[in-house]
């Protein structure tokens, strides 16, 4: 397989206080066809505390918890009321639109490692009923047949015969990629494709560059596979999908297709259109 160039990087500090890294939406990086939003971090020590994301809406966007390590606790306007622990998953398909909540805490060891990411729609999609999927860790396939010292959690999408449990109203490939020390990857993607890895932890090196934490790498459609290695060690959210090529309006936790539905979205909402959730806190 060619392995394609890299066509851009981004880097992002942490947040202060929150230690969050905010990938994109940014103007030098507006969105990743078909992903729009990502949110990260480093692993974090809790100590003892969680982190409340109280009630809000989302429409037209699949709003996804990857937990690397941690456990989310997740409730939303469906009725849904789950929770997931260390390499699990909640997936939301807002649709036409849902509200939900998230309490966020450490293992037992009080770490907290995961990503937000938000996966777009295409337009004839956006306005469907809502639908939650949570996985658990153990429903989340482990590939380690694609470099040395490599483990690939697929989250979503089929990799060398495994199949992520995610929904795929997008069809994407996204997974928690973990390198040894000594490791290297070559992850197949179909050409046509957009490409990604954003670094959460450690360090990498991608065609002959180094990269750290808060690094988001996109790759040029120029080859069928994305190859990465790590001298120290490094873990990595591949991100890979099937652009959707429409035009994208984003507003609170609205992404529609032009600024008039975010408007009609907003309205919805207060409305009560979306139903109801009563913040647990």
């Amino acid at each position: 397989m060619t392995a394609r160039s890299t066509q851009q990087v981004v880097s992002v500090e942490p947040q202060p206080g929150s230690g969050i890294l905010h990938p994109f939406p940014l103007a030098e990086l507006p969105h990743i066809d078909p992903f729009v939003f990502l949110d990260t971090g480093a692993p974090r020590q809790m100590n003892g505390h969680d982190i409340y994301v109280g009630p809000h809406p989302h429409r037209g966007v699949q709003p996804v918890s990857l937990l690397f390590r941690g456990r989310i606790e997740h409730r939303d306007s469906l009725g849904t009321h789950k929770t997931v622990e260390s390499g699990g998953m909640q997936w939301l398909v807002a649709g036409e639109g849902a509200l939900h909540e998230e309490v966020l805490q450490g293992d037992a060891d009080g770490i907290f490692h995961m990503a937000q990411l938000w996966i777009n729609v295409p337009a004839d999609q956006k306005m469907k009923p809502a639908e939650h999927h949570a996985q658990p860790a153990e429903a989340v396939p482990e590939v380690t047949s694609l470099g040395f010292g490599s483990t690939l959690r697929l989250f979503a999408g089929t990799v060398d015969g495994a199949t992520g449990p995610a929904p795929l109203p997008t069809p994407v490939l996204v997974g928690h990629l973990a390198l040894e020390a000594g490791g290297t990857v070559a992850i197949p993607v179909a050409l046509g494709w957009t490409a990604s890895i954003c670094v959460v932890a450690g360090s990498v090196e991608v065609n002959g560059q180094s990269h750290g934490e808060g690094d988001t790498v996109v790759f040029a459609n120029d080859g069928r596979s994305i190859e990465a290695t790590s001298q120290s060690g490094g873990e990595l959210l591949v991100m890979c999908g099937e652009p959707i090529g429409e035009p994208i309006a984003m507003g609170g936790g609205f992404v529609m297709n032009t600024r008039e539905e975010i408007a009609t979205a907003f309205a919805d909402y207060e409305a009560g259109r979306m139903g109801s959730l009563e913040a647990s806190r």
